[in-house]
């Protein structure tokens, strides 16, 4: 019969291989779509050897090629032979240019609908942040088009979503107003000449206002007002009585 400790070691290969496959595809392709607890899971991963590459690299100031740049760096190790030239390229090529004031912080998790089948089973995407692909930076780009299109101003929560994706990304404030008037022509059907909307179904849809007291001489915080009772004010104890397990 195997021994336990067999199994509990196959696991733990296991476990190292789907670490390292998903850190070396998700900066590969920028983000990955994959169950909610293997994202959680990589995250880690992905941002502890992403702060220690970086880290490493940004220190390194021989001027030797990508290569051998790839070689001497032992957080590299981290990724599986085969993916260690391509993705270590990538880190030192592109990815110290793109974050060069951040020491943590790389990725960013979205929690998606459940998997249509059989298991239901908890959907993410795991994204690297300041990205051309960033789900984020495209979604909160299509909430401020709406609200533009309806004569509003930015909400406290949108703002500072806002405020986050343009911080670091290089260019930002540029990209994403690019990006806020590509969202009017492709979720809107606004004509890029005259700036109105064309279609009538979402004109009377741009009619639907949002519900948050911020809109209503409100804040944010107070989006929502349930009815509360006041606390009763509480008795002014004059002198505690004497335990009885004192003695005299």
């Amino acid at each position: 019969m195997p021994a336990l400790n067999k199994f509990i070691n196959n696991k733990r290969l296991h476990h190292k291989l789907m670490d390292k496959n998903l850190a070396a595809n998700l900066i590969r392709h920028e983000y990955i779509v994959t169950g909610s607890t293997k994202a959680k899971r990589a995250q880690a991963k992905v941002e502890q050897f992403l702060a220690k590459a970086l880290y490493t690299e940004k220190n390194n100031t021989s001027g030797e090629s990508t290569a051998q740049r790839v070689a001497a760096n032992h957080r590299f190790n981290f990724l599986q032979r085969a993916d260690r030239l391509e993705i270590g390229s990538k880190v030192i090529e592109q990815l110290t240019k793109r974050y060069p004031e951040r020491a943590h912080g790389f990725t960013r998790i979205i929690k998606l609908e459940p998997r249509l089948g059989e298991d239901k089973a908890p959907m993410s995407v795991l994204e690297l942040v300041d990205s051309e692909y960033e789900v984020f930076f495209w979604f909160t780009a299509k909430v401020v088009a709406r609200l533009e299109l309806q004569g509003l101003a930015l909400d406290e929560l949108t703002q500072h979503n806002v405020n986050k994706l343009t911080k670091f990304r290089q260019d930002g404030e540029n990209k994403f107003r690019a990006a806020v008037e590509e969202a009017k022509v492709a979720f809107f059907k606004v004509n890029p000449e005259t700036g109105a909307v064309e279609s009538e179904e979402i004109k009377e849809n741009l009619k639907n206002l949002p519900r948050e007291q911020s809109y209503q001489n409100g804040s944010l915080l107070m989006s929502k007002k349930f009815k509360t009772m006041p606390r009763p004010a509480q008795k002014e104890i004059k002198e505690l009585p004497k335990s009885p397990f004192l003695k005299d």
